[in-house]
């Protein structure tokens, strides 16, 4: 195996411990949105933009890396 193939493997490798990092951080508050909100337009919207905070950082993640 080569360097840049190693470096690569890292690379997702990071990308993959953020994504079910930041799953599992957002699961509770999807959760608690869930089941404290009565069911609304607002509370669609809110858990619909939890979905969006997951996609986009994970966008963010692979064009742009991690720290």
């Amino acid at each position: 195996m080569n360097i840049e193939e190693e470096a690569k493997r890292h690379t997702q490798a990071k990308q993959v411990e953020f994504y079910d990092k930041l799953v599992t951080l957002l699961i509770p508050a999807q959760r608690h949105i869930a089941s404290s909100l009565y069911e609304s337009r607002m509370k669609d919207r809110s858990l619909e933009r939890l979905e969006d905070v997951i996609l986009m950082a994970r966008r963010a993640a692979e064009q742009t890396g991690l720290k």
